[in-house]
Formats: structure tokens, sequence, C-alpha cells
């Protein structure tokens, strides 16, 4: 595959299209075999989805997860089996809505790190088996809690008695649903995610994203002009340059290199570059030792 495509794609997703939908498009328009994305949003989700396209599908696990921004509304009075409007409902709450105070308070509850269950229609996988399979067929399960850190839940209340708007910033892995979900239990009357946008991950904003244009060729020209190319990604690693031409290249072949980095620990994978600044790949300190873990030579 040529490396024209190599990199980082920063897309905002519109609602309707599934993140693998969002995939395909970039494949067809692009001509690459190799499409990936770093985590989906929900079909009826907006907002910034990371794709990585070429020698980037390799470095996937690296692009930054978090800190995770997202924005929309929620609904309060109602319980569905997706933990947002588009699921069914199963009971809307009957009598009064919590006042202002009550609904500001038990958000501030729900900060920091704590334990939560993910929704019964996720991609989270129980069993070898992602959950939303399991629950279209009527399975019911018991999933692990898993730990997450919620950094900022802003609520402001709107015109509409039920309904309010959020803003919060998350740690990887949480579940805007399942925030959502809990607040209306401590509330006692229930509560669904009725819109959500993710506004950002890590160092990268919505803003600066590409929109989908409907037309093939117009859609690979935006693409071109929006990829982020393979040694300007950012990676969630510490980073080493390899001065000499003879270590780098020694490095791309696997071989080891010595290296003076005493200010990272032994094990600690980094991302190595030329002198040039060039990704090569990624490589794991010994001690004064660079050992390749993966490589991404040129043309490759």
């Amino acid at each position: 595959m040529s490396g024209d495509w190599d990199g980082l794609l920063p897309i905002d997703k519109p609602a309707g299209p599934t993140s693998h939908d969002v995939v395909a498009r970039v494949r067809v328009s692009t001509g690459s075999r190799r499409v990936g994305h770093t985590g989906t949003l929900d079909p009826s989700a907006t907002g910034l989805l990371l794709l990585v396209l070429g020698r980037a599908t390799r470095l996937a696990r690296f692009v930054p997860q978090a800190p995770k921004t997202y924005q929309g509304v929620l609904a309060l009075g109602v319980t569905t089996t997706t933990d947002d409007l588009a699921g069914d409902v199963v009971h809307r709450h009957e009598g009064p809505l919590p006042c202002a105070e009550a609904v500001l308070s038990a958000a501030a509850l729900r900060l920091g790190r704590q334990l939560q269950v993910p929704p019964a229609f996720s991609a989270r996988q129980v069993g070898g088996t992602r959950m939303y399979r399991l629950a279209r067929r009527g399975v019911v399960v018991d999933a692990p809690a898993t730990e997450i850190v919620v950094e900022r839940l802003g609520l402001a209340p709107t015109d509409a008695p039920d309904l309010w708007t959020y803003e919060m910033v998350v740690s990887a892995g949480t579940y805007v649903r399942a925030i959502v979900r809990d607040l209306g239990l401590v509330l006692g009357c229930g509560a669904a995610v009725a819109s959500l946008r993710r506004t950002a991950i890590g160092p990268l904003r919505v803003d600066d994203a590409l929109c989908l244009p409907a037309e093939r060729a117009s859609l690979r020209d935006a693409v071109r002009s929006r990829l982020i190319p393979i040694d300007a990604m950012p990676l969630d690693l510490p980073s080493i340059a390899l001065a000499s031409p003879l270590d780098a290249t020694r490095f791309v072949a696997g071989g080891v290199v010595t290296i003076d980095a005493a200010h990272l620990r032994d094990s600690t994978l980094t991302a190595v570059r030329d002198g040039l600044g060039r990704l090569l790949g990624v490589g794991r300190k010994g001690e004064g030792t660079l050992a390749p873990r993966m490589v991404l030579p040129r043309g490759a």
C-alpha cells in the first residue's frame, strides 16, 4: 500500500452511520486496505471519531484515549433498555421530578474514581460475546464493573423541566449512558441520554476534524487534506531520538541499539525517531539498550 494514506484521521461523525460504516466509506474512497478506528461511537451519537490508515493501524493502541469530553442532553423521568432514548421505554416516572438543587447535588456525587457497570447494550465482552448481542437475544448477564474516573460533570437546566444539558470529562472506557443511568437511579426517577456528542479525545478536538462529504471524490480529497501524518501523530508514549543514522538503520532492521536514557525506567515502551524526527517504530528500553517491539520501515 502506498504511504500516501499513512496517518491519523479525525472525523466528525454524523448521527446515523455506525463507526464501521465510516471506516468503510474512507476505505472505499481512498482505496486503502488498512483502515481502522481507535474507539467507536453509537450510531445516534455524533462527534470525534479517530481513524487510523495504513501503517498507522499498528499504532492504534498508542493513540491517546483520554481524557474524553462529551456534551449533550439527558432526559429525567424515563428508563430505557439501552439507557438512551433510542431504546424501548421500561419505566416512566409519575409525579414531580427532582428539583434543580437535588439534581446538581446528585451530579456532584458522581465525580471521581468509581466502579461502573456497562449498559446492557454495549460493546463490552462477557464470555467472549459482545453484550449487545446477548441483550438482543434476551440473555441477561451480570457484567463485571470496571474502574472509571469522572473528572467533570456539569449540568444545566433547559426550558423543559425533564431535559438537562450536560458536559462531562471522563477516562477511557467510560459509558456516558451508564453515568446518566446511575444518576437517574440516585434521583429515584430514572434518566436516559437524549443526545451525545464527543468533542475531544486527549489533545484532539472535534473542531479540527473532518466533516464527511457525500461524494467519494470529495471525501478522498478531504481525507488527504486532514490526514495527520504518521510522524506527527500524538502518541501516549515517551519519545527517544536516535541521532546516529547507523543506529536508526539497525533499529528498523530489528536490531538492538545502545542508548543513554537514564530518565526512563527499564521496560518502558517508547516512540523511537530518527535524527529528523521521523517515527521508526516502538521500542522497549532495557539497561542501556533499546530493543524493537514494532518497526515502521518506509514504503512498507
